[in-house]
């Protein structure tokens, strides 16, 4: 942190008790670069002031937050496919589909590209890519197989883990969302090979909303709950 001046600081449960969060969800947002902070000679947390007013003012329920129960490719899928920094998926099922061709391929293109190679191909390009799924269909690990030998993406993570039944997408640490729909054609990808389920979800640019979501995924793909699980030696990282 730039300034060490002590009327621009404040303590660290001073900060969390503002910003109603836990430590494990402040010191993600410490990690992010979101709020501003370091440890004193005696390990207790300064923070900057400025950071914290400027994160909880940015952090108000009214931004931009709104129920999607329609077009959840456009508004979904879409959105990971623009990613440029990251992008972090949990979901129960992972099934295989492709993208629908883009307005310069035309309606009339039908060679779509597999979504878990554009996953890999943007991962390979270096962005992290991160999944959290719990039945992965054999067609789609079949997929996976044959395209990681060939992609060799070094920046793609996949964890089975048996009891998620999270749907959450992450985009870059700036859009999230939060719903019903699994990746699959009839959810996420609805429309594509099939009409689609009915689906209800949360789009949402709200920050501290996303960092409570990115501290929960971490403890998932980090093995925080394994201990005691009676399901832990069925999760692995594939």
């Amino acid at each position: 942190m730039a300034s060490n001046n002590d009327d621009k600081l404040i303590c660290g449960r001073t900060a969390r008790k503002y910003l109603n969060c836990s430590k494990a969800e402040f010191e993600n947002l410490v990690n992010q670069g979101i709020i501003q902070a370091y440890r004193d000679e005696y390990m207790r947390w300064k923070v900057s002031k400025e950071s914290v007013l400027n994160y909880a003012k940015q952090s108000q329920p009214a931004i931009n937050t709104r129920l999607i129960t329609e077009s959840h490719y456009e508004e979904v899928i879409e959105r990971i496919c623009a990613a440029k920094s990251s992008i972090r998926i949990m979901t129960g099922d992972f099934k295989r589909f492709k993208l629908k061709p883009t307005a310069k391929q035309g309606k009339n293109y039908n060679d779509g590209t597999p979504f878990i190679k554009h996953l890999m191909e943007k991962a390979g390009k270096g962005i992290s890519v991160q999944i959290i799924c719990s039945r992965p269909s054999k067609s789609f690990k079949e997929k996976y197989d044959a395209l990681y030998e060939r992609i060799k993406p070094k920046n793609l993570r996949i964890y089975y883990c048996e009891r998620n039944h999270s749907k959450v997408v992450i985009v870059d640490n700036k859009v999230a969302y939060v719903g019903s729909a699994n990746v699959t054609p009839a959810g996420l990808a609805q429309g594509v090979m099939s009409p689609g389920n009915f689906e209800v979800g949360i789009l949402t640019e709200n920050h501290q909303f996303i960092s409570q979501l990115n501290t929960l995924f971490s403890k998932i793909m980090n093995g925080d709950y394994c201990y005691n699980c009676h399901l832990a030696n069925k999760c692995v990282e594939y």
